[in-house]
């Protein structure tokens, strides 16, 4: 790996792992009945909250959208629709084959690692169930640390556990152009992933493009 990185920071969605949101999405509007784009509406008004945590649980999270989405948020919905979509996240994320390779060599170099994503509860059990606790040596989900990318306080909050490393020392890679800004913005030199297949932004905002993690190596 070039010098001089000695932490790498590594996003979660579309970086790592790739997910089948649509067909969760999908199966949601469904049995609600709303058309799919004024569902997205919601998701997209409530994210910014439900990122750092402002609600207690999935359940809040749910509670929200629906709110959001102009639907009442009866107890026994909101609990059919969370089960939903735990069921639909534990076997619709999956991890890219490149990854724990990627982490496994990196460790062996004495490159420190930490995820660091954008989400709310319902990503804590994908993170559970892939294993990525154990194959990170940080994980910072927003809505736990209560900080968001790109504000510059949760690439800061991962830098100080891995060790207090200056952001000059540390590379950043995300598949979102604006999170790479924020992370350049704190002084880490930043990637942008664009896996094959997966949403690619008219406009790179300049950062160096990877298409795989095999670059870091």
């Amino acid at each position: 790996m070039p010098e001089p990185f000695d932490v790498v920071l590594l996003d979660l969605y579309d970086t790592i792992v790739w997910s089948e949101w649509g067909k969760l999405r999908d199966l949601i509007a469904k049995r609600l009945d709303l058309p799919t784009a004024h569902l997205m509406k919601a998701f997209e008004a409530t994210r910014p909250a439900r990122g750092v945590g402002a609600y207690d649980d999935a359940q809040g999270d749910m509670v929200a959208v629906l709110e959001a989405a102009g639907v009442p948020s009866d107890p026994t919905l909101v609990r059919e629709l969370v089960d939903l979509e735990r069921t639909e996240l534990d076997g619709g994320v999956h991890l890219y084959d490149d990854v724990f390779p990627t982490l496994r060599e990196l460790r062996a170099r004495g490159v420190k690692t930490a995820l660091v994503s954008n989400c709310s509860h319902s990503t804590r059990p994908v993170v559970d169930r892939l294993g990525l606790e154990e194959a990170f040596d940080e994980v910072l989900l927003s809505y736990e640390v209560k900080a968001m990318k790109p504000d510059a306080p949760i690439y800061g909050i991962a830098l100080d556990r891995l060790g207090g490393v200056p952001p000059g020392r540390g590379l950043f890679v995300d598949d979102q152009p604006d999170y790479c800004d924020g992370g350049a913005a704190v002084g880490l030199a930043t990637r942008l992933i664009l896996r094959p297949n997966e949403y690619a932004p008219t406009d790179t905002h300049g950062h160096q493009v990877v298409t795989d993690l095999l670059p870091l190596l």
